[in-house]
């Protein structure tokens, strides 16, 4: 049995026109399947949450949005032994299907949710706070400071809905991250990796701690990450003039800015953030609040996914 989780506002109202194209292929297919259309913010987790409490048989659960829709999904979904996931992207930025390699042809997604090609098991990651107030699972990535700040204020941006209305909505995250560079405070922080190593920095800016190796609409933060070892991939950024930081953001297209002196680039099961202040935290682009000691690690459990 298929159930569809989909966002018909995603990519200005484009998922519609796909699902009608989809939906036809189903019948066509004679497929088994209901669908279930998001309507509010968090919609989606409680969707997923409800299918997986209502059928604990196996199943396969379709997403269908962008990278947002995908973190509210996989927050409400439990018993991984019992499902199998599927991912349609109809988003702006849709980081998690290149870090997958998923084709966002409209033809392909239809042909590939009716006979997928292959399953493969993913990881996700998790972000705890020590008080327990922040405890979400991600897909994409995770981040502490100005990458997280980034998308707070892209979130409540009247620019980014306009500009996604003519296709080049991650415009905005360029333009915000620019005034960010000279606004941001870093602060002192230590961080722990797997409960062992330790690193003190006296100027911490950030640290984007990765599934797949994009953010942001495409730029390969941590160039080394890899969403099927187990593992999450930080790049963390500290120490660091304002103009050198701004300098080093044209080398995050290509993946070069992890070579520099500042910018470290570190794999491992647990990363243990700790601050003087509270940072702004997202996962896979939407901010789920403000910490001074998190951790983000990799889940045991893997997920199956048609790809």
């Amino acid at each position: 049995m298929y159930y569809f989780i989909v966002n018909p506002g995603s990519r200005t109202g484009e998922a519609k026109k796909l699902w009608a194209e989809l939906e036809k292929r189903l019948k066509e297919s004679k497929t088994d399947y209901k669908v279930y259309f998001t309507t509010v913010q968090n919609n989606a987790e409680k969707i997923a949450k409800k299918i997986c409490t209502e059928h604990p048989e196996a199943k396969r659960i379709i997403v269908a949005g962008g990278d947002g829709t995908v973190n509210e999904a996989i927050n409400g979904l439990t018993d991984y032994d019992s499902l199998i996931l599927g991912y349609i992207p109809i988003g702006s930025s849709n980081d998690f299907a290149r870090g997958l390699g998923i084709s966002v042809d409209s033809k392909d997604i239809i042909e590939n949710t009716v006979r997928p090609k292959r399953l493969i098991r993913v990881d996700h990651c998790q972000v705890t706070s020590s008080d327990g107030k922040i405890v979400r699972k991600f897909a994409v990535s995770s981040g502490m400071g100005y990458d997280a700040d980034i998308c707070e204020k892209s979130l409540h941006s009247r620019l980014k809905k306009f500009l996604n209305l003519i296709g080049i909505g991650k415009l905005v995250y360029y333009l915000i991250g620019f005034i960010l560079i000279f606004t941001s405070k870093p602060a002192p922080a230590t961080i722990i990796i797997d409960g062992r190593r330790k690193y003190k920095y006296k100027k911490f800016l950030f640290a984007a701690n990765m599934n797949t190796r994009y953010e942001g609409g495409g730029m390969p933060m941590a160039p080394a990450a890899n969403p099927y070892d187990g593992m999450i991939t930080a790049c963390i950024v500290h120490d660091m003039p304002k103009l050198k930081h701004l300098w080093l953001m044209t080398k995050i297209i290509k993946g070069n800015h992890v070579n520099y002196k500042g910018v470290e680039q570190i794999t491992a099961k647990t990363i243990e953030i700790e601050t003087d202040r509270p940072f702004t935290i997202h996962t896979d682009g939407e901010v789920v609040g403000k910490s001074d000691h998190v951790t983000f690690s990799c889940l045991p459990q893997k997920v199956r996914m048609m790809i």
